[in-house]
């Protein structure tokens, strides 16, 4: 039997941009699974640092007696328990040397001899003076064995300097990537100096040992009874290790979205770069029909391409993914981030996901252009294949037609549903699916959209570039099934990037709005007692903006609790408040609160409350409601008619705004820090300070954090789309080679040529990003909408700026990806390129 030769359909190399692609998505399924991984080691090294030497956790409630208590309480009582200690929940400051304070948390060493084993160096405190600390709280505070840490009278239970030698070190959580919470570990000789007379007794959870040879569980089913709840230390670290990694659910759930987007980008510029090989091998196929070959033979030659793509793109996304994450750990390492080198922690799924995941994409961009493939008749070698025309709607254009307005209409009750607190859950649920539903047949109907949107662009871009231009908007609008799969990868990045950039900044906008309605003042600072210069030497704290003195008292207005009223005039209110407009509604006999306060002492917008002042006479107290004031404002006049000298003094204080000379260098912590240093010093008495705006750059923070973490993950689907746009002009040069031989013969220059390309890169990447922007803004408002509509009044903030800089940057990209292009198409002289290339 003669063998039978296996068809040879495409080279590999013109497959070069869909191996690239893939490699770039599972580079990225890679890095997010490594780095979930170290996530999800290093908080549960932490959880279980909590319990290093215990074998059962001990549960006993406390009453309000207990809680009160100035002296130590007793262990709880579990039978067949050895020794019991308190869990500790506390937290410290120690000063190094140089005098630099951090913050630490507390764990007490198991008593006993059983406490040795778990350090690494030294030995366990033994007096009052001496301390044990753990690895990473010896890095950050500069000392090793036998140095001194100072424990600040400000911070001491006994209210003095205490000095405290180093006599002990424990190793950081085993496994904890990014290093773990420094710690101070606490032993019975030096808990009621670290601690406080109760020696951190005053716990609802305490930590047992059980005889050796003893089954914790065991012990636990027998000891639990009445108002104690036994556990093993392994149900509760794994309780406390849950707990640890709750909030990263939804963080996990974002990398998970932009793992899917890549993924698809990837698909799309897959797809389309099998189409257009096997749409310019069309008659390649007819003929080798023609000579005998059958379907299956053509269409296994397809399958064994997407196989060895998805294959080749994978072990290098793989290879890379790891070797990525590696250099990332080892920067990390070198700059101080981590406690030494960590090897890359190589799984199963971070091999396996990735190869899995570029596999199965690439098998199915394939399917579609593997079906035409098979399709091809014999006749189709005798005749030259013109580019497919897409006549009418046709089936695919209908069904999106029908996704976009039923996934518009879904998304509209869904947003409207979300701004109901009741079904808040719902509708943001309807919302998300009417997104990805209308999205889904935007991308359906952008072939029949790509020829009037590349003509009309063509047109203004042909007033600009002059021949080039418009035979480049020619080429764009003839072959719209390839233009819309480049496009459809551009849409995605710049929709996405739109969509987080129009959410974040109306996020940012409509949170600063709610806490300036809530909390309009930085800082406010009460006491029964306080210095005369109070508020002066607030005001010269490093990264204060201004203090200003006041005063408040409580009023009985017939509700359970008194009505706390803060006196302030409306100069002191306009300098200090971040809504400077409040000060015209503050005027003598008007209390200014908002609608929560009013509720919650039974209040309404303009009624007049009859209060008795200080004179023994009743005043009349006008109510005027203030969006959501979580203070209650009036005048000194009015203060001091109503209260007489029985107030206290209060400093209201603004912070510097951030990025200003006066805040360089500060944090809201470090303002934090320096209020209460101040308040906890001589002359003041029941001081307490209340930070606003901490909150409100905390929320600015996150919130810049999260654009920027998004942006960072997007520009992975963005640069699988640029690669797209490259791909789509090489393959259109080789498909195109006779029209532009008969260009060249005719006249047309290299430059005019390499011209012609960057102006067809251009109007992909203009086509692409309007439609992104613009479905991107929709997305952005509507969702914002939905997530946080039914709990604040959204203040809808476009951010022109961002989004004139993803146009001009795509614009940017699609010139820079027609370059190799362009020069191919270039160098190919008129009468060579005439020859068939088939």
């Amino acid at each position: 039997m003669a063998r039978r030769t296996p068809v040879k359909l495409t080279p590999l190399r013109r497959h070069f941009a869909a191996v690239l692609t893939i490699a770039l998505s599972c580079t990225f399924v890679a890095v997010m699974v490594l780095a979930g991984n170290l996530m999800q080691s290093s908080l549960r090294s932490q959880a279980a640092q909590q319990f290093d030497g215990a074998d059962l956790q001990i549960e006993r409630p406390l009453s309000d007696e207990d809680w009160s208590s100035e002296d130590p309480l007793d262990p709880p009582e579990v039978p067949g328990a050895d020794a019991v200690w308190p869990q500790l929940m506390d937290y410290i400051q120690l000063d190094s040397p140089d005098g630099d304070g951090v913050f630490l948390t507390t764990a007490m060493l198991p008593p006993g001899d059983a406490g040795e084993r778990y350090l690494s160096e030294g030995r366990a405190a033994t007096s009052d003076s001496e301390v044990v600390l753990d690895a990473s709280a010896a890095d950050q505070l500069g000392v090793t064995l036998d140095d001194t840490v100072v424990q600040p009278a400000d911070f001491s239970p006994s209210g003095t300097e205490q000095e405290l030698t180093v006599v002990g070190i424990a190793p950081t959580a085993d496994g904890a990537a990014f290093g773990g919470t420094p710690r101070v570990l606490v032993s019975e000789a030096d808990a009621q100096t670290l601690l406080g007379p109760t020696a951190g007794t005053i716990t609802d959870k305490w930590l047992a040992t059980v005889p050796e040879g003893t089954d914790p569980a065991d012990v636990a089913a027998d000891a639990s009874a009445g108002d104690l709840t036994v556990r093993t230390v392994d149900e509760a670290e794994e309780e406390a290790a849950g707990q640890f990694m709750q909030g990263f659910g939804a963080l996990a759930m974002v990398l998970a979205v932009f793992v899917v987007i890549a993924l698809f980008t990837s698909a799309v510029v897959i797809a389309n770069t099998f189409a257009v090989t096997i749409a310019q091998r069309t008659r390649s196929l007819a003929l080798l029909r023609t000579l005998g070959a059958t379907r299956s033979q053509v269409r296994s030659v397809v399958l064994r391409e997407s196989l060895t793509v998805g294959l080749v793109g994978s072990l290098l996304g793989v290879l890379g993914g790891h070797l990525l994450a590696q250099a990332a750990l080892a920067a990390a390492a070198g700059i101080g981030w981590m406690d030494g080198l960590v090897l890359v922690p190589v799984s199963l799924w971070s091999v396996l996901l990735p190869i899995f995941a570029g596999v199965a994409i690439t098998l199915g961009a394939s399917f579609a252009p593997m079906r035409s493939a098979t399709k091809v008749a014999p006749l189709q070698a005798l005749r030259p294949a013109p580019p497919a025309q897409q006549r009418g709607l046709g089936v695919r254009g209908i069904l999106g037609l029908v996704a976009v307005v039923l996934g518009i209409a879904v998304m509209a009750g869904g947003t409207a549903l979300a701004l109901t607190s009741d079904a808040a859950a719902l509708g943001i649920l309807l919302a998300m699916v009417g997104g990805v539903l209308s999205f889904t047949g935007v991308l359906m109907t952008l072939v029949i959209a790509t020829r009037p949107l590349s003509a009309l662009a063509g047109r203004i871009v042909g007033r600009l570039g002059g021949l080039p231009a418009r035979i480049a908007g020619a080429n764009v609008a003839r072959n719209p099934r390839r233009s819309a799969a480049t496009i459809a990868a551009l849409l995605i990045g710049t929709t996405l990037m739109t969509m987080m950039a129009v959410g974040a900044r109306t996020a940012e906008a409509t949170l600063t709005s709610e806490l300036d309605s809530r909390r309009p003042i930085d800082l406010v600072v009460s006491a029964a007692e306080m210095p005369e210069d109070a508020a002066e030497k607030t005001a010269e704290i490093d990264g204060m903006d201004s203090a200003h003195a006041a005063a408040r008292g409580d009023i009985d207005v017939d509700v359970e609790e008194p009505m706390t009223l803060y006196g302030a005039d409306p100069e002191t209110v306009r300098e200090v408040s971040h809504r400077p407009e409040m000060a015209d509604e503050l005027s003598d006999g008007i209390v200014l609160l908002g609608e929560e306060r009013a509720e919650r002492f039974d209040v309404t917008d303009g009624e007049v409350l009859q209060v008795q002042g200080a004179d023994g006479a009743e005043h009349e107290l006008t109510v005027q409601v203030d969006a959501n004031l979580q203070m209650s404002l009036v005048t000194p006049a009015t203060l001091e008619q109503l209260l007489g000298k029985s107030t206290d003094p209060v400093v209201l204080g603004d912070f510097a705004d951030p990025g200003t000379a006066a805040r360089e260098g500060i944090t809201a912590l470090d303002l934090v820090d320096a209020v209460n240093q101040q308040i906890s010093g001589e002359g003041y008495s029941e001081a307490s300070a209340d930070f606003g705006g901490t909150e409100r750059e905390s929320y600015a923070q996150i919130l810049s954090i999260l654009l920027g973490i998004t942006i960072a993950l997007l520009a992975v689907a963005v640069l699988v789309a640029l690669v797209g746009v490259a791909n789509t002009l090489s393959l259109g040069v080789i498909e195109r080679t006779g029209e532009n031989a008969l260009l060249r013969a005719l006249g047309t220059t290299r430059r005019q040529m390499r011209a012609m390309l960057g102006w067809e890169g251009v109007l992909l990447a203009l086509v692409g990003a309007v439609l992104g922007i613009v479905l991107g803004s929709v997305y952005g408002v509507l969702g914002i909408n939905a997530l946080l509509g039914s709990t604040y009044p959204v203040s809808i903030t476009i951010p022109w700026g961002q989004l004139g800089l993803v146009l001009v940057l795509a614009l940017l990209a699609g010139v820079l990806a027609s370059v190799l292009p362009g020069r191919a198409a270039a160098r190919t002289a008129p009468a060579a390129a005439l020859a068939d290339a088939d």
